[in-house]
This record gives C-alpha cells, structure tokens and sequence, in this order.
C-alpha cells in the first residue's frame, strides 16, 4: 500500500473502530502501521484511556474483486492450508511460550 492508501485506511479505522475494552475512538497518534504490503496493511491500535491494543489487517481492493476473491488470493501467497495438524497446533504453542508481546520486533529487521 501506498502512502495515500495507508492514510485512507486510518481515516477508515478511525471512523469505523473503537476500543474493544473501553469503547474508546481511536485518534491519528493511537494508530500506528506495523508492517505493509502491495494490497495489505497490518496495523496496531493504542487506546489512549485505557491503554488496550489491538492489531488489525486492512486487505485494499478493487471494485472487481470480492473478498472471497482476496481470502484465495490470500491464502494462496500466504501458503494457507484449510486444515490445522497437530504439529500446526504445537508450533503456535512453542511460539506463545516464548513470545513477549513486541509485535514490531516479528514484523521488522529489528532483532
């Protein structure tokens, strides 16, 4: 997404959410991009009352595409399968153990 994109999805947020905690508007400053692609976005929302986060994925489409059409699209490039296995499910458990909550350290070169 380019930067026009990205500032038109935040307008959007910002009419369109509210703290899932608090019910609280978000303001330009209380949104911030994460990381972004060429049709997708992920974005991380700070409650300035009540301090909550919450991360949000804003998928860009065109007028010909429904989003049944950018689910496949997105699984396919995400290499998404339908079905979860066992080792699935003890891979997100190893992951949640050792994960501190810095969503922007996964997401950038930072390390």
């Amino acid at each position: 997404m380019n930067f026009s994109e990205i500032k038109s999805a935040v307008s959007h947020l910002k009419k369109t959410t509210k703290c899932g905690h608090c019910d609280q508007k978000y303001k330009d400053a209380d949104i911030s991009v994460i990381a972004s692609t060429q049709k997708e976005a992920l974005f991380e929302m700070r409650c300035p009352k009540c301090d909550g986060s919450s991360i949000v994925t804003v998928f860009q489409t065109t007028n010909e595409e429904t989003v049944e059409e950018l689910e496949v699209q997105y699984r396919e490039h995400h290499k998404i399968e339908d079905k979860i296995s066992e080792n699935d499910v003890l891979d997100i458990k190893n992951f949640l153990t050792k994960f501190d909550g810095n969503f922007k350290k996964i997401f950038t070169k930072e390390q």
